[in-house]
């Protein structure tokens, strides 16, 4: 009977030994989340992540982690956003999902509309802002958090232009976004959809005469190597959309969790516009101690010569009551 009860002790103790052991488990257990883009872990975009994977740790006492996958190591956009919509993916920015779920309030994505990315930011936190959050949520499973820009976009060329005129028949490549081809040829220049990869070997064969990319591409290309000048166009500005899983935000984050992700990026954003800001006046020195002339074209005429190409994507592409928001935002100017 005695070693009956010392045996019987003995499980008692072990069990609730073990009881502790995973009550102490499961409090130390960090919530980790995924995280998704297609750009890569270099430049920009390397110190946007570390930063935001480092504000997450410190919000959250050391309770969460981002597990990152860069340059589309989890798919493309569109496989990353239907991946984000199962909840397979947590957090991510991306511009696809626009396209896919809300094309027709998708203003800022035309160029010469807004003048630069506060307003842009200013739009997407209004009245069009609310609608394409609905949208997002009820189409896509996504919730837009903010938008961080690389600044906008330029031209290079060996011929140079400051004006509509000298733009006249030049051929410049595009990328594949009919808005953009639109406005261009309305401009009077050929534009040449032509996937980014090719663009070096477009220009050494004279298929195109000119490019357009934001400043890091310019630099990062070392497109000194075979273009004369950079024509300060600043058609549109270039921006990246956080999302967030809606069913991470509903079934996974405590409303303290919410909160801790949301400081966390909006922190991230308010980084992000310094060190664009920076990199951008970096690549600048950094093209032009290379060789390449800046010009500096009439952007004003550019923007009222694309008039006719914008009004018309206006009137038959985008909602009602869409560009009216647009209007109230830049009259404010």
């Amino acid at each position: 009977m005695k070693y009956y009860l010392i045996f019987m002790l003995t499980i008692i103790a072990l069990l609730i030994s073990g009881c502790g052991d995973s009550v102490a488990s499961s409090k130390e257990e960090k919530l980790s989340l995924v995280f998704a883009t297609t750009m890569d872990d270099s430049g920009i975009d390397k110190d946007i992540k570390d930063f935001f994977g480092n504000k997450i740790t410190e919000l959250s006492d050391d309770s969460m982690e981002i597990e990152f996958f860069m340059a589309g190591q989890l798919g493309g956009e569109r496989e990353a956003l239907e991946q984000m919509n199962m909840g397979e993916i947590d957090i991510g920015y991306s511009v696809l999902q626009a396209e896919l779920y809300y094309p027709e309030y998708n203003a800022i994505s035309i160029p010469f509309l807004f003048q630069d990315l506060d307003s842009m930011r200013e739009f997407m936190d209004g009245k069009v802002g609310d609608e394409i959050k609905e949208i997002a949520r009820e189409v896509g499973g996504i919730i837009p958090m903010g938008l961080h820009g690389y600044g906008a976009r330029w031209t290079t060329s060996n011929i140079p232009f400051s004006n509509i005129e000298e733009l006249q028949g030049m051929k410049i490549r595009m990328p594949e976004i009919e808005w953009w081809v639109n406005v261009w040829a309305e401009l009077g220049a050929l534009p040449t959809p032509i996937a980014a990869t090719e663009i070096v070997s477009a220009l050494q064969t004279g298929t195109v005469d000119a490019q357009e990319n934001f400043l890091t591409n310019i630099a990062g290309r070392q497109m000194w190597d075979y273009q004369e000048y950079l024509m300060k166009t600043e058609h549109i500005q270039l921006f990246q959309q956080w999302l967030v899983s809606e069913d991470t935000w509903e079934n996974k984050l405590t409303t303290e969790q919410q909160e801790i992700v949301t400081q966390a990026i909006d922190e991230t954003l308010a980084y992000a516009d310094e060190i664009v800001a920076a990199s951008n006046e970096a690549f600048l020195e950094e093209i032009e101690a290379n060789g390449m002339e800046i010009v500096y074209p009439d952007q004003e005429e550019m923007r009222e010569k694309a008039q006719p190409a914008i009004e018309e994507i206006i009137e038959n592409d985008l909602a009602p009551g869409v560009y009216e928001e647009v209007q109230k935002i830049m009259n404010k100017e």
